[in-house]
């Protein structure tokens, strides 16, 4: 599992996320694209969990229908019911995949709307929507260590510049990064799933 976070204020949206793809018999590689930018659309997120099974790439297929649909909605709900009915099929020999999580922002002309997606193996997709107020802002993570690691506190992030939240998001996935890697220090056992370069998209207010 990975780990990716999700923070927005007045002034942007930002997620950020690690790059490593972890494969059976703890074999990793650090190049998964785990954030995108659609900027037609003011449209910013970042997804962790499965990434490919029975030759479906979720990201890829996220990144296509969150393209093509009329409402970003509407493709959230796409990506969650394809997630769902994929991971729903049974593969010998091999454990549950985990939950597919998937955390957005756009820019709606005078706020954010956010969403957050979790799909869990043949269940149906659990999709929330919320947008922020003004002066609000916001800070979601998800993934390994978001339990031991709560979000920031989203009073913190009111008043930084999109460059000041960018440098927060980016920071916060380094520091899960430095977690796993002291979990595997003390325990040469450990699976660390969090790793890589940190790799971040975003997109800045653009009031009318």
């Amino acid at each position: 599992m990975s780990y990716i976070c999700l923070m927005a204020n007045e002034n942007g949206a930002v997620v950020a996320a690690d790059s490593r793809e972890t494969f059976p018999a703890k074999v990793h590689l650090d190049w998964r694209r785990k954030c995108f930018v659609l900027p037609e659309r003011q449209l910013v997120w970042a997804c962790c969990g499965p990434t490919l099974r029975l030759g479906v790439d979720f990201f890829r297929a996220a990144r296509l229908l969150l393209a093509r649909a009329k409402r970003v909605e509407d493709g959230l709900r796409r990506v969650g019911a394809l997630v769902s009915r994929v991971t729903a099929v049974p593969l010998p020999g091999q454990r549950s995949s985990g939950a597919f999580w998937l955390l957005a922002a756009q820019w709606t002309g005078d706020r954010f709307a956010i969403w957050t997606m979790c799909v869990r193996p043949g269940e149906a997709p659990q999709l929330h929507c919320r947008r922020l107020m003004p002066g609000e802002a916001v800070s979601l993570h998800a993934g390994a260590w978001h339990r031991a690691m709560p979000p920031l506190a989203a009073r913190s992030l009111c008043g930084l510049s999109y460059d000041q939240l960018r440098a927060a998001a980016r920071e916060r996935v380094a520091l899960a990064i430095r977690m796993d890697e002291a979990r595997r220090a003390r325990n040469p056992g450990h699976n660390q799933t969090i790793g890589g370069a940190v790799r971040s998209e975003g997109i800045r207010c653009r009031r009318a």
